[in-house]
């Protein structure tokens, strides 16, 4: 009789396709060990539940009912007719254990990872208008804290996209994603296609014109991806800037330039290099800031040196300004330096002496204490 409903349980399980489903686990046990372990202890159960059903002559739902103790790790009253019964009860016992055991592991195991790796990285972001870190240097953590004090109506996220196993700053606000700032496929999953910005940092490790070479190959794959993104990029070496030009990188930062212009300028002009930290530093005393919204009727219209003393009564200091480029206007500003802007069709100009009078849509550049609300 026992082994006629062997027979019969053997029939079912073979009806429910179960033994090529233990063959897929075979085959795929190496692959995914955790999914593999824990189908297998619910296909146990599963089997032990529908040998109930036949070895008591009761429904599925009944056998469920049964089991369900055992397999939350409590044998209970062991009140059946047939001794295999018990023995699948008890079956059902261990594999509850060995579940919970797994499991267990499991979290044990991606919270030691989650501490070593610093925290989560992630593997692909949906931001929109965000600023992206490509690369890193001992520079960046200071760069990350000064995005989150800067004074601004709307504060934007921030993806970091570098080759590192572990995450470099430990604040949860800042997505990091492991992975080559050069390739298409990571970039794009720092969401390149619908970023403000993106600020390419040097790698200092290696020697200048290999991490200038490395800046320029990350600069060409942003700007083949999204044209129209602001890229700022650190080089070591200024002779290089003439590629980074060709690459339309729209900000070239030549740290040896930088560096060396400002030393000799507060050897000529002591106190130069103060002036210029705090103008830098967000949160502490005055600022730069670029106003490009709509100007007031106080300011449209009026020359320059007009609206330095207009924004001066404000306490706000106006230092240059950013305006449409056309071979008119370059006629009438030949006093002054230009700086174009060939993506925006716009020319920067600092402190014109050529007559100038503002118009609706430049942009102002300018130094406050906070940044304006209007002007």
């Amino acid at each position: 009789m026992v082994k006629r409903k062997i027979a019969i349980f053997y029939s079912k399980m073979k009806k429910f396709g179960v033994h090529r489903f233990i063959r897929f686990l075979q085959k795929h046990f190496v692959i995914r060990p955790l999914i593999s372990v824990l189908s297998l202890f619910v296909i146990i159960y599963a089997g032990i539940t529908i040998l109930i059903t036949i070895l008591e002559d009761l429904s599925f739902a009944e056998a469920s009912v049964m089991l369900l103790p055992a397999f939350l790790g409590e044998l209970g009253v062991l009140e059946v007719k047939c001794f295999l019964t018990k023995i699948g009860m008890l079956a059902s016992l261990l594999v509850s254990l060995l579940f919970v055991a797994v499991v267990t592991a499991k979290i044990t195991s991606v919270f030691v990872e989650f501490v070593a790796r610093g925290g989560s990285i992630v593997k692909k972001v949906d931001f929109s208008d965000h600023i992206i870190i490509c690369g890193w240097n001992f520079q960046g953590k200071k760069i990350v804290e000064k995005l989150y004090n800067a004074d601004l109506k709307r504060k934007r996220n921030v993806v970091i996209l570098a080759n590192l196993d572990t995450r470099p700053v430990q604040d949860e606000r800042i997505e990091f994603i492991k992975g080559e700032p050069t390739q298409d496929e990571d970039l794009i999953n720092a969401g390149v296609k619908r970023a403000s910005s993106v600020i390419v940092l040097s790698d200092l490790r290696k020697e200048a014109n290999e991490a200038d070479a490395e800046a320029l190959m990350i600069v060409l794959a942003v700007e083949s991806l999204n044209r129209q993104v602001h890229t700022s990029v650190q080089i070591l070496n200024s002779d290089n800037r003439i590629h980074l030009e060709r690459a339309h990188a729209d900000e070239i930062i030549s740290l040896d330039q930088l560096g060396g212009s400002l030393s000799v300028a507060s050897s000529l002009n002591p106190g130069v290099s103060n002036i210029v930290t705090e103008l830098l530093t967000f949160n502490s005393g005055s600022e730069f800031y670029r106003y490009d919204r709509k100007l007031s009727d106080e300011i449209i219209g009026k020359e320059f040196s007009e609206v330095v003393s207009i924004l001066a009564r404000r306490k706000i200091i106006l230092l240059g300004v950013e305006i449409d480029d056309s071979p008119e206007i370059r006629k009438k500003l030949t006093m002054d330096v230009l700086h174009p802007v060939e993506e925006k069709g716009r020319l920067i100009m600092v402190n014109p002496q050529s007559s100038y009078k503002i118009r609706q849509g430049d942009a102002l550049f300018i130094i406050a204490e906070s940044e304006p609300i209007k002007l």
